[in-house]
This record gives C-alpha cells, structure tokens and sequence, in this order.
C-alpha cells in the first residue's frame, strides 16, 4: 500500500562524508518510491574531531561556559546537517528545504541539555511539505518556553524522530543505524550476543534505560505511549533489521537481552533518627547539586545507592558536610537482564545470582523491577558478567 508519510532519521556517523550522505539520498529517494512526502531527521556530522560534531563543537568553548551558551552552540551542528542534507537531495533532483528544530515547531520544557518535547506545532512543516517531497529536520533540539534553545541531551535525535512522526501521523518511523541489528547484548562486550528481528516497546525501552545504547530511552518511551510503527533499518544495506511491536511477544525468551550501564561508584551511607526524615534530606541535597542517582535500596537508617564516577568527590563533600558516615566502592557498573516476560515467574533471581557465582562475581547490590533484574558489579568483571547471564538467560 502506498504511504502518505515516512519520518526517516540518520545519525551523525551516517553524514559523516559525501559518499555517506549520497547513501543517504539514495534511502531518501527509495522511501519516496513507496511514500508521497518524507521528513527526515538528521543528527551532526561524525564524531568527535570531525569539524561539525556536537564534542567538536564544545571543544571550542571553555567548561564553565553556561548551559544555555553550550545548549545554542551544540544546536550549529544539526542545523548545519540539515541544510547540507537538503542541498544533496536537491542536487539528487528531489525537492527539499530544511528547517531547524525550533521553525518545526518542537516546544521544550527548557531544561538545559537534557530538554524533554512537550509539544509540536506542526503547521510549519506541512507548509513546507505542500510544496515539497522532503523536509529535512535539525534533531536533538527545540525552543524553550523562554524563547531559548535547547538540545534533548545525547542521542535526542532519535527521541526528535519518534515524536514528529506521532505529532504527523506518520505511516511509520525508520531509524538507519549503523549496527547491523537491535542485539540481545552488545556484540562488542558479549560475542555470542544475538540478532533480535523484533522487539516489544517495553523491552526496547528497558534494555536502552540499563545501557543499551541502540535506541534513545525517550524514543522507546514515546513509541510505547503510541501506536507508531517504529523500524530499525540498517544505514549500510537499507533493509529493515528491528522492528518495534507494541505488544510483549508470546512464545518468545521471557528474557530479551542483557546490558549494561555507565561507570559509577557505589555508596553505603549509614544515619541516625527517624529514617523517612534522614532519607529525605540527604537525597534532596545531592539532588539538588544536580548529581543523578541509581540504584536505590534502603533499610533502616542505612541507604546505598550509585552516582556517576565523575560525581563522586561533590557528593563525598555532601556527605561530609552533613557528618555521616558512609564506605564507597568502584569503579562498578550495573549489569541487568531484561524481560517483561519475566514479571511474577519463580526462580529469576536464584538463576540470576547463581550466573554470577559460577563466575566468581559478587553483587554489590541488587535492584529489581517488574522488567528487569541488576546487580553492582566491578567494571573490570563487567563483560564477565554480561557473558555468563547471557549464557544463562539467552543462549
């Protein structure tokens, strides 16, 4: 059947050169065989070093430049992406004009490099659609309540892509990724890691919050909140190699995948007095420092948690600043497994710790939701650990 509209999105290792943004006309032009109109999204160009990536870009100002200055300066690069791309499209014969992120009318929460959309006028893109096949849309980015930019924090184009193609009412949503597949693991640290030609939502989204970094956590949020068919389509052949289904899968693995996240450091603090109160004012002032935390379990009047490695000393000054008595360990990582399917079965996390013992890892600490099961791990045991549950789980 043919489709009214696609959203296509290409991320920056994808627009990295000519040769890469003629590949990536030449998806452009193949969509439209099978599409009347196409928005596509566009991540910067390269990586790090390359003139117009979003790290090279903030190599060129100073740390304590202020958030909104960095958030106006890693916008340069989508847009310039965007304008780049629509010129090649045109140049390839297909009618296109680019706009940035806040002309296609993308409404942030104004939080500063990790923005959330909280709407989407969309009038002007379907003025620039009447007249052509393609707009190219800067990601990443939107304008704040203020009338300030703001970016959506890393790997927002993704999350930019999803939500446009709701707000449009797209046919579907195609993300070209230079990975061959959504894997069960990160082929990188579990060589057995398998191809996954389908995947429900609530997994998707699971596996990227535990450090799956395929897809944006906000882009399977807001494909679970819709009915948008979402589609991973491989940059290097065009094939489609993970599609999106709203529902859990019947008469599959109850456990989809394992992953991993950042390096962080683990913390046992011990306080004294009504535990609700103690809690309460110790986690609002590491809050309000603005370091994030993971990782939550508490007993009495003693509470462990996890920070990012490079907030480590800000939050032992906190620490000390309030007297209380606390051990650290780290570099750990947290290693999950993930499944919706395994909400209510017996055994999970028998089967789980005994993985981890047959290898001599100890957890740290262990977390659990109805979706997923973590432990704290030392980072040198990380791909260890990933292997031996994959092995348990999975294979």
């Amino acid at each position: 059947m043919h489709k009214k509209l696609l959203v296509a999105k290409f991320g920056g290792t994808s627009l990295s050169d000519t040769q890469k943004r003629q590949t990536a006309v030449n998806h452009c032009a193949s969509l439209l065989e099978d599409s009347e109109k196409l928005v596509v999204v566009v991540s910067a160009m390269g990586r790090n070093g390359d003139p117009y990536a979003t790290d090279t870009l903030l190599n060129l100002v100073s740390e304590d430049s202020s958030v909104y200055e960095k958030d106006r300066l890693m916008v340069c690069g989508e847009v310039i992406s965007a304008l780049v791309l629509a010129s090649a499209l045109r140049d390839s014969g297909i009618s296109a004009e680019a706009l940035t992120g806040w002309e296609a009318g993308i409404a942030t929460d104004g939080e500063s490099g990790n923005a959330r959309i909280v709407s989407i006028d969309t009038h002007r893109i379907q003025e620039v659609l009447s007249s052509h096949r393609v707009v190219v849309i800067s990601g990443f980015q939107g304008l704040s309540p203020g009338g300030y930019v703001n970016t959506l924090g890393r790997g927002g184009t993704d999350t930019s892509a999803v939500v446009l193609g709701i707000a449009l009412g797209a046919d579907e949503v195609l993300l070209y990724k230079t990975v061959d597949s959504v894997y069960t693991a990160d082929p990188m640290k579990v060589p057995s890691a398998l191809e996954l030609s389908v995947i429900s939502s609530e997994d998707l989204r699971q596996m990227a919050w535990q450090g799956a970094k395929v897809v944006h956590p906000r882009a399977a949020e807001a494909a679970q909140a819709s009915d948008i068919v979402l589609k991973v389509k491989s940059f290097h052949t065009g094939k489609v190699v993970t599609e999106v289904v709203k529902k859990p899968l019947e008469n599959t693995n109850y456990i989809v995948g394992v992953a991993s996240g950042q390096v962080v450091t683990g913390f046992t603090v011990t306080g004294s007095g009504k535990p609700s109160a103690f809690f309460a004012g110790m986690f609002r002032r590491i809050a309000d420092s603005g370091v994030s935390m993971d990782m939550f379990s508490v007993f009495e009047c003693t509470a462990a948690f996890t920070v990012p490695l490079e907030s480590t000393e800000a939050v032992q000054r906190i620490l000390d600043s309030m007297g209380l008595r606390y051990t650290t360990v780290g570099p750990c990582t947290k290693v999950s497994i993930v499944g919706a399917g395994m909400h209510g079965l017996r055994g999970v996390m028998a089967r789980f710790c005994e993985a981890l013992e047959r290898v001599d890892i100890d957890a740290l600490q262990t977390v659990d939701s109805h979706a997923t099961i973590s432990a704290l791990v030392l980072v040198e045991q990380r791909d260890t650990a990933l292997q031996e549950l994959h092995r348990e789980f999975i294979e």
